[in-house]
């Protein structure tokens, strides 16, 4: 009887929402990179929102975006459809115009961003991803990598490709980690510094205002890097080919087709750092 009258709950609730409002019910582990992702879905159709979660402040740095998209949850209505745009996907293409048209028209306007300029012009940035990816076995599983030989490849063909940058500057979510493994391998190219750990506005304004920069498998990455395509056009990125285990083979396809993809690194993708 209890099933059965959860089946009539559920169908009467689908009933009553079936015309309401989209709203995509995120996940509170969710951050910037994933909102932005819902914002392209967002943007694509009328009048859809996105679940804001607390802890979610690095948003704010796109005004425009908030105002348009973002619902507390205070906000949201009875009536209001709860949509997981993200699920089932079989793979991450994106519609590149439609990227570049939510940056230009959507995040851009009334964003501090574009005049924190933290980076200088002639520096290759480096940008490391730790955290979760390799304290959490079942992240580190999908998403881990071997750091040391991504990076050491990386910038052996951003050196080949346009020579040796004056200065390196790194960022990441664990600068500790960075000095102790990949000091050595970057001082040997060109003086090395390093972002304060804890600034993640200065760090985004980093990856979008690098002129030449590395990326990781990461969504707050990549989109430093859609951002930044945008305001430095014919700038360098370059990001590694596997993205996550289990999905599309591993092969990122959610990377620019401008970008200089890393195809292979010495021992492969699936020797992953500590």
């Amino acid at each position: 009887m209890s099933n059965l009258l959860q089946r009539m709950k559920t169908g009467m609730l689908e009933t009553v929402r079936r015309h309401g409002r989209e709203v995509a019910w995120t996940a509170p582990w969710m951050r910037l990179g994933n909102y932005l992702m819902l914002g392209l879905w967002a943007n694509d159709g009328v009048g859809r929102k996105i679940l804001r979660h607390p802890g979610s402040q690095l948003i704010d740095l796109f005004p425009n975006f908030t105002k348009e998209f973002m619902l507390d949850p205070g906000e949201v209505r009875f009536t209001d459809q709860r949509l997981k745009p993200w699920s089932g996907q079989a793979d991450d293409r994106l519609d590149w115009e439609q990227v570049h048209k939510f940056v230009q028209s959507v995040l851009l306007p009334q964003s501090p961003l574009t005049h924190m300029h933290v980076v200088p012009d002639d520096a290759l940035v480096v940008n490391v991803r730790r955290g979760d990816y390799y304290s959490v076995p079942e992240h580190r599983a999908t998403f881990g990598i071997n750091i040391e030989e991504y990076v050491q490849t990386a910038l052996d063909q951003a050196v080949q490709d346009d020579g040796r940058p004056l200065t390196i500057l790194v960022v990441s979510d664990d600068i500790k980690w960075c000095r102790e493994h990949l000091d050595g391998m970057l001082g040997a190219v060109a003086p090395t510094s390093y972002r304060p750990q804890g600034d993640p506005a200065g760090d985004l304004a980093a990856l979008v205002h690098a002129k030449r920069l590395i990326v990781p498998n990461s969504t707050f990455s990549m989109w430093g890097g859609y951002i930044g395509d945008v305001v430095h056009p014919g700038r360098k990125v370059y990001a590694p080919w596997l993205f996550a285990r289990g999905l599309n083979g591993g092969k990122g396809m959610a990377y620019h087709p401008d970008w200089t993809i890393i195809e292979d690194i010495p021992g492969g993708w699936d020797q992953i750092s500590e």
